[in-house]
């Protein structure tokens, strides 16, 4: 990954690491770290902040940069790191991400439990093994389920782990790099997700308004 920079007005930027090798993140106001598998950083842009990033190192980077629309204007510029392990995740759902104000939900820079996001937004992470299946109750009015691919980028057919999510009668098979919108319709629509394939799974669930 080449170097870049952004002016960021407004928004919460999340970066999700998921592979070995890693980055380097630096912005205005002062803020430097080298992310690696498991790390999580949000950044709260609110009135503007400049931000850039690049390899470090020189083997390829892959992660999730994630964006959301703040529920509150003209926040000031905040950035938050968080871990979890692969144990945290291991055939389990970990709340990595939740509103600020939920339970468990700290605002320290650095800290244990979710980072704090300014969004009605609660974003789950796991790592599941062939034939784990998973049950996720969702709170809000739409879930979101992406598939993350560890294989690599390829542009021929999909390779890599394969999961079944299934919710009100509804079922689709999901390779690496995709993902699906779930409508919840009523409150606690429970949303099931199957590893169908020959290998572990990371899948994130966004639980959002």
């Amino acid at each position: 990954m080449e170097s870049w920079n952004s002016e960021l007005p407004f928004g919460l930027v999340l970066s999700y690491k998921w592979n070995l090798m890693r980055f380097y993140s630096k912005d205005s106001m002062g803020n430097t770290e080298i992310l690696k598998r498991g790390d999580i950083q949000l950044t709260s842009a609110g009135t503007g902040i400049s931000h850039s990033e690049k390899t470090h190192g020189s083997k390829p980077v892959h992660f999730l940069q994630i964006w959301s629309l703040p529920d509150t204007p003209r926040l000031q510029p905040k950035y938050y790191s968080r871990h979890f392990s692969d144990e945290e995740k291991k055939d389990k759902w970990a709340r990595v991400v939740a509103p600020v104000g939920a339970q468990d939900v700290k605002t320290d820079r650095e800290g244990q439990g979710p980072a704090p996001v300014h969004s009605p937004l609660t974003l789950y992470a796991s790592l599941m093994s062939p034939e784990t299946k998973l049950e996720k109750p969702l709170e809000r009015q739409k879930g979101y389920v992406h598939v993350v691919q560890t294989s690599k980028y390829n542009e021929s057919n999909a390779t890599g782990a394969s999961v079944k999510i299934s919710s009100q009668d509804s079922q689709l098979t999901l390779r690496e790099g995709d993902g699906a919108y779930v409508f919840v319709g009523k409150s606690e629509n429970v949303l099931e997700v199957q590893n169908v394939g020959d290998r572990v799974a990371e899948v994130i669930v966004f639980d959002l308004d």
